[in-house]
C-alpha cells in the first residue's frame, strides 16, 4: 500500500510539472509571437469592462473632422483593431485619413466620423456596441461595419456561429460552475479557461486544422451573420441611418492576382502558412456568396490586389500607412457615388444602394 502510495505521488507530481512546463512553453509561444509581429508581448491594448460590449478601448480621436456644430453628416466607423489603426498615430488611422477626403472634397456636406474601431471586435461585438450607442447617443446619418477578418479568424478558432474574442474563457466561466465540480474551484477554474495553454490551442486550430466547406457548423456561421447583418440594417434605418457593410481587404483572403515582386517580398515577411490563408479563404468565399446580393454590402476583399509595395504589416490583416490611406481613399470615393446617386434622386438623406442598381442594371443588359 505504501508502494503504491509513493507511486501515485510521484505520478502526480510528475503531472502537475507537466502541466507547469506546458503552460509555460504555451506562454513564451504566444507571447514572444505577439513580439515578434505586433512589437509587444501582450496582444490588444488597455480596455476597460463594459456591460454591453464586454470590453473597451474607448473612441479614439479622428483628425480632420470639421468644427463642432459645422458638420452635416455623422458617421460611425465600427470594426476592429484595423479600423482603429494599428499605429500609434492618430491622424494615420482609415477615419482620420477618410475625414481629410471628405471634408476637402464635399465641404457642402462636411462629415464628422467617428472612430468606433475596437481591437479584436467582430461582427456580433460590435452589434452590442452599436447598441449601446444607439442609447447613449443620437444616431448618425451613416453606420458602417469594416468586417471579414476578426469574422473569420474567431471562428476558425472556435468553430462556433457566436465565436469572439475571449469566447471560451467567458463561456467556461459561466457556464462551468454549475456544470461541473470542477466548477465550484472558482479561482482554478477561472485559470484554466484562461491559460496559456488553451489560447495556444485556439491559435494552432486557427492555423493548422483545416475547415470543412461543407461543414454544418460552417452554415450555421454564414446564417448567423446574414442575419445579423440584416438587423443592423433595420434598426439603423428605424433611427434615420443608413447602412454599411465594408468587406475588408485580408492578405489571407485574397484571391485575384498581385505583383510577383510585390508577393515575393511579402511571402518574405508573411511566411507561408497554407491551413491559415486556405481557412480565410473558404469562410471568405462562403460569406460574400451569401451576402454578395445585398444592398448594403461592398466587398473590398481584393481592392489592394492592385498595390505596387507591400501594404500589409507582418500578420496580413492590419495594414500600414500607405495601406490605411488607400482603404480611406476607396471608402470615400464609394460614399461620394453613392451620395451623388442620392441628390440625383432629389433625396439628399438616403443612400441609395449603389450595389444594387449595378446588379438591377446588369440584368437588363
Amino acid at each position: 500500500m505504501k508502494r503504491i502510495s509513493q507511486k501515485l505521488l510521484i505520478f502526480l507530481k510528475w503531472l502537475i510539472a507537466g502541466i507547469i512546463m506546458l503552460e509555460v512553453a504555451s506562454f513564451l509561444a504566444i507571447s514572444l509571437s505577439n513580439y515578434w509581429i505586433y512589437g509587444q508581448l501582450r496582444d490588444g491594448e488597455t480596455v476597460r469592462y463594459d456591460p454591453y460590449a464586454l470590453f473597451l478601448e474607448g473612441v479614439r480621436p479622428t483628425y480632420n473632422n470639421p468644427a463642432p456644430g459645422k458638420e452635416a453628416l455623422t458617421f460611425w466607423l465600427f470594426g476592429g483593431s484595423t479600423m482603429r489603426g494599428a499605429t500609434d498615430y492618430d491622424d494615420r488611422t482609415i477615419p482620420s485619413f477618410l475625414a481629410q477626403f471628405w471634408n476637402q472634397e464635399e465641404p457642402k456636406l462636411p462629415a464628422a466620423i467617428v472612430n468606433l474601431g475596437e481591437d479584436g471586435f467582430n461582427s456580433l461585438m460590435e452589434t452590442k456596441y452599436l447598441q449601446k450607442l444607439l442609447i447613449d447617443k443620437p444616431a448618425p446619418s451613416l453606420i458602417i461595419f469594416f468586417d471579414g477578418a476578426n469574422d473569420t479568424a474567431y471562428f476558425a478558432q472556435h468553430r462556433t456561429p457566436d465565436a469572439h474574442q475571449g469566447y471560451e474563457r467567458v463561456r467556461g466561466l459561466i457556464e462551468d460552475y454549475h456544470r461541473s465540480l470542477f466548477g465550484l474551484l472558482k479561482p482554478l477554474n477561472a485559470a484554466m479557461w484562461s491559460s496559456f495553454t488553451r489560447e495556444f490551442y485556439d491559435k494552432f486550430r486557427q492555423g493548422v486544422i483545416r475547415i470543412d466547406p461543407g461543414a454544418p457548423v460552417l452554415q450555421q456561421f454564414v446564417d448567423s451573420c446574414e442575419r445579423r447583418y440584416d438587423y443592423i440594417q433595420k434598426i439603423a434605418a428605424s433611427f434615420g441611418a443608413k447602412f454599411l457593410l465594408i468587406w475588408q481587404p485580408c492578405w489571407w483572403a485574397e484571391t485575384e492576382p498581385v505583383a510577383k515582386q510585390v508577393r515575393k517580398e511579402e511571402d518574405v515577411i508573411l511566411g507561408k502558412r497554407s491551413a491559415l490563408r486556405y481557412n480565410f479563404v473558404v469562410t471568405y468565399r462562403a460569406l460574400v456568396e451569401r451576402l454578395q446580393k445585398k444592398p448594403y454590402f461592398i466587398n473590398f476583399q481584393n481592392i489592394l490586389c492592385s498595390r505596387t509595395a507591400p501594404v500589409y504589416q507582418p500578420d496580413g490583416i492590419h495594414l500600414q500607412d500607405e495601406g490605411r490611406k488607400m482603404m480611406a481613399r476607396y471608402i470615400g470615393q464609394t460614399l461620394k457615388e453613392r451620395l451623388l446617386i442620392a441628390q440625383h434622386q432629389d433625396n439628399p438623406q438616403a443612400w441609395a444602394s449603389m450595389r444594387s442598381q449595378r446588379h438591377q442594371t446588369q440584368k437588363i443588359r
